[in-house]
């Protein structure tokens, strides 16, 4: 164990907790992080770490070792959700209709921590510390845009490694994953158009319901049987709307929903087909359709030569109690995916799930933890930068 980050880790809870708190004080949807950015940028001037402004409202800050070496990124997102706050903390949001119900907050709070330990040891460092706090990890990705903006060079990244809170784990563990870990959250809209009438004389339209109803139960056949069982694939129908009337048959019937997937493969096979099946339908009953496929983040695939590093580094600071593999993969999903594709990453779990009380629910009003757990998160990203620049 780095004894040395143990102590600095226990040092600074009160400043992170005080940093967490605020922030979920006055929490800012994806975009408009611009308090956040601005607190941010402030704590990293008081501790004298060189920061900059990147894709509109990220913050990017740079820890520049005593010695030369390599180029290690930790990354932490800030974006809080359009939710009404219901937790009954002191330290509730300001804010109506928007609040920390995801652990952004703590992401941030936990990395600010991590930058002070990593300051503080700088001396020690043979390398550099690139820290990415990132928005709009919740709406259409802000991890994307910053890597188009040059956040992976000048100094040129080598390895990334970013955490997330979570409610299902036991509090203070920590999840490695090998391999998948998150799925692709893929949006689809259709509509299908056929030929309205009087729900008495079916036979003189072309009923676009029945034909949506027949396409839904055919793409259950798609994900059961013309995908590999063993890659997990999902579709899910979430909105569907036709007509007014209940004696007219509609000329339109739309439908909506997501597509989630962990594999690049089962990916492109899964809209392909959806598409398909809903023309050969529509062509056999004589409609027209229109298909929007909206591709989100990629399947978020750990690197498995730093999964194994940062499993050996978190064992060795907390040990083999504390750290373990996590078991399974989610369909939701997470934008580091994009460093993943980009640079050899790792993503993994903190636990903030307390005994005896209610599990935490990721974006429910009543979402809360007890941030005692920043401890953890910033002695685990401060030991996995440490071990990786002085390996």
């Amino acid at each position: 164990m780095n004894s040395k980050i143990a102590e600095l880790a226990q040092r600074y809870v009160p400043e992170m907790i005080a940093a967490r708190r605020h922030l979920h004080m006055h929490p800012e949807l994806a975009h408009e992080e611009t308090e956040t950015q601005a607190y941010v940028i402030n704590f990293l001037n008081n501790l004298g770490i060189e920061n900059h402004v990147l894709a509109g409202t990220g913050v990017v800050g740079l820890i520049q070792g005593a010695h030369p070496g390599k180029t290690v990124l930790l990354r932490a997102d800030m974006d809080a959700l359009p939710i009404d706050e219901q937790a009954d903390v002191e330290y509730k949001s300001l804010v109506a209709g928007k609040m920390h119900a995801c652990g952004h907050d703590g992401h941030t709070a936990g990395l600010l921590g991590a930058a002070m330990i990593l300051n503080e040891l700088k001396d020690e460092l043979h390398g550099n510390v690139k820290l990415m706090f990132q928005p709009a990890e919740e709406t259409d990705g802000g991890a994307l845009p910053m890597i188009e903006e040059g956040l992976l060079t000048n100094p040129q990244v080598d390895a990334a490694f970013g955490l997330h809170l979570a409610g299902h784990e036991p509090y203070g563990t920590v999840k490695v994953k090998y391999g998948a870990m998150y799925g692709a959250p893929d949006e689809f809209k259709i509509k299908i158009i056929g030929r309205g009438g009087h729900a008495a004389s079916p036979e003189q339209t072309i009923d676009p319901i029945s034909i949506a109803i027949q396409f839904i139960q055919n793409c259950q056949y798609i994900f059961t049987r013309r995908l590999d069982p063993i890659k997990p694939a999902l579709v899910s129908f979430t909105t569907i709307h036709a007509g007014e009337g209940l004696n007219v048959i509609p000329d339109i019937c739309e439908i909506g929903g997501t597509i989630r997937t962990l594999y690049p493969d089962s990916r492109e096979q899964a809209s392909t087909y959806i598409q398909e099946t809903l023309a050969s339908i529509c062509k056999l009953n004589g409609a027209d359709y229109e298909f929007e496929f909206m591709p989100s983040y990629p399947p978020l695939i750990n690197d498995d030569a730093m999964t194994a590093f940062a499993h050996k580094s978190l064992e060795a600071q907390f040990g083999k109690e504390i750290v373990s593999e996590l078991e399974f993969p989610t369909l939701g999903a997470e934008d580091f995916a994009y460093l993943n594709l980009n640079v050899p990453s790792s993503y993994y779990n903190v636990g903030i799930w307390s005994e005896g009380e209610e599990e935490p629910i990721h974006h429910h009003p009543k979402f809360a933890w007890n941030d005692e757990i920043l401890e953890t998160t910033s002695a685990s990203l401060a030991i996995i930068a440490y071990d990786y620049l002085n390996q």
